[in-house]
């Protein structure tokens, strides 16, 4: 019961950081492009792109329907024209409006990281770029994109094929996927490493699962299209407020793991993607594959795992 208390506790103190108003307004009055940028998405995702489903669905739509009843059509032609009609709509505009509202926002969110973190920490000191620096970024850029995309599967793997408690598992996780990215623009300007970061999401788990559940109340409650809407509206608030948080770490105990490995399946399924298009390119002769490098990741975080574990047996015991 006290390991239950206590975990709640930290799960209760993740979800306030979220929803620290009065820090996020802080921020906001302090710096004029928080509040551009966070205004633009506002403009963007709620009155654009929200909007114009709206329109379609609750004046257009109806218009057209109207319209076809009036028509010499029969009612069993009626339906599949309109049902064309939402198909071309989704095709040819919330489709490539989804893909370019999402390249859009995605550099205000890091801008809007960027200048939370100068005015919380101080500004950032930045190495001169080099072609070294530059390959890295781009392999840890695809190594976690297998990650997170392996995490965002294994979510809905739990709501799909576990049964009974597979929904309440997959409110769960997505709360840890929202977190990760929330908390990720502040561990990248930190300076961590794609390592670092999967490990910091593991060792602090009961906080982040906190944190991250509005965002997953939000996904699950609202249609896909809606809720990318809001979720994208709120997100920034969400980053501002991750880059201010201070996510701590719990008391490991025999019931407290003090990792949990939420990227064991993610990091297996990127290195199996990336081994077979490593079969695929590689020239003969060819220099060490991108695998190795992935590789080296997952045994990275495997060994830290592992000798976390066996530093907190006697602590169970």
């Amino acid at each position: 019961m006290a390991d239950a208390r206590r975990a709640f506790a930290i799960v209760v103190e993740g979800a306030q950081a979220a929803t620290y108003g009065r820090r996020l307004l802080h921020f906001l009055w302090e710096s004029e492009r928080i509040r551009t940028r966070a205004f633009q998405c506002f403009v963007l995702n709620c009155l654009l792109f929200l909007g114009s489903q709206a329109l379609m669905e609750y004046a257009i739509m109806p218009i057209i329907a109207n319209l076809l009843r009036h028509s010499p059509m029969t009612v069993h032609m009626q339906q599949p024209v309109q049902r064309l009609l939402s198909l071309l709509y989704q095709l040819l505009w919330v489709f490539p409006a989804y893909f370019i509202s999402f390249l859009v926002s995605c550099s205000w969110y890091e801008e809007i990281a960027s200048r939370t973190y100068a005015l919380h920490f101080g500004k950032r000191k930045e190495a001169a770029p080099n072609f070294v620096s530059f390959v890295i970024v781009l392999r840890d850029e695809a190594w976690r994109f297998l990650l997170t995309y392996g995490l965002l599967l294994q979510t809905y793997a739990l709501l799909y094929f576990v049964p009974y408690v597979g929904g309440l598992l997959h409110v769960i996780s997505l709360a840890w996927y929202w977190s990760f990215f929330c908390f990720e623009y502040t561990w990248a300007l930190h300076g961590w490493t794609i390592e670092e970061r999967v490990a910091a999401l593991e060792e602090r788990w009961l906080y982040l699962a906190g944190f991250g559940l509005p965002l997953a109340l939000l996904s699950v409650s609202l249609s896909t299209f809606v809720g990318y809407g809001i979720i994208a509206f709120v997100f920034p608030l969400f980053v501002v407020l991750a880059t201010i948080s201070e996510p701590r770490m719990h008391t490991p105990s025999r019931w407290l793991p003090s990792r949990l490995p939420l990227f064991h399946l993610p990091k297996r399924l990127g290195l199996l993607v990336v081994r077979t298009l490593n079969r695929r390119i590689k020239p003969p002769g060819a220099a060490a594959p991108i695998a190795a490098t992935a590789s080296a990741s997952a045994a990275t975080v495997d060994r830290q795992t592992r000798l976390e574990h066996t530093r907190a047996r006697p602590h169970h015991e």
